[in-house]
């Protein structure tokens, strides 16, 4: 049964660096799937070492410079590729025969950059999460909802391009897709601050 399964959650980190927004958003994958159960995969060598604290060894993340096919624990059946080009949507179904869950950050681009092309050449099955772009935080706890609690896509409930107030003026609109509990998007802990704080920043 896939309720006795331990799903695992891999994010193949595509950039050379590691930006505030991103950061917030991997420690917010932790608190949401548990320790031991993240990897963040084909980290910079460099980069690796200086890992901010909420993410870096000790946090629950498992970081490492190795591509996800050169993981040993990782059986190339067993691995979904969370892709939005895939033909067919994630389903609770999905969970009695996959146990790793890939997916190619960083997702929240937009418009979308396509970075799970490299990771499709890979030939792991496929599927999407629906047709709006999420952040990476967001589609790792979709897919966590659907695998796990065996949720269809469609009836979780979701916010698209929520506007954030920073002050009595200002406003902020994120250009994803964002679970929602009672219409408000769930956002990682420390966004609304980093968002104050790089007011005049395009989210890109």
């Amino acid at each position: 049964m896939s309720s006795e399964r331990v799903f695992k959650y891999i994010v193949e980190h595509m950039e050379p660096d590691l930006d505030e927004w991103s950061e917030l958003e991997y420690a917010n994958v932790v608190k949401r799937v548990g320790r031991d159960r993240l990897y963040l995969t084909h980290v910079d060598p460099e980069l690796i070492t200086r890992l901010p604290g909420r993410i870096a060894e000790g946090s629950g993340i498992i970081s490492t410079t190795k591509a996800v096919q050169e993981l040993e624990e990782v059986e190339f059946s067993k691995v979904i590729l969370l892709d939005p080009s895939a033909p067919e949507a994630l389903t609770p179904s999905d969970g009695d025969t996959y146990e790793w869950l890939l997916f190619g950050g960083i997702l929240g681009d937009d418009p979308p950059q396509d970075r799970t092309k490299e990771l499709r050449k890979l030939g792991y099955a496929r599927r999407h999460l629906g047709p709006v772009q999420m952040t990476t935080d967001t589609a790792v706890i979709v897919a966590k909802h659907v695998i796990e609690n065996r949720t269809p896509l469609d009836q979780l409930q979701y916010v698209d391009r929520p506007e954030i107030r920073l002050g009595r003026r200002e406003t902020a609109e994120l250009p994803f897709r964002y679970l929602a509990v009672d219409g408000k998007p769930q956002l990682p802990e420390g966004l609304v601050d980093l968002l104050k704080k790089s007011n005049n920043t395009p989210f890109v």
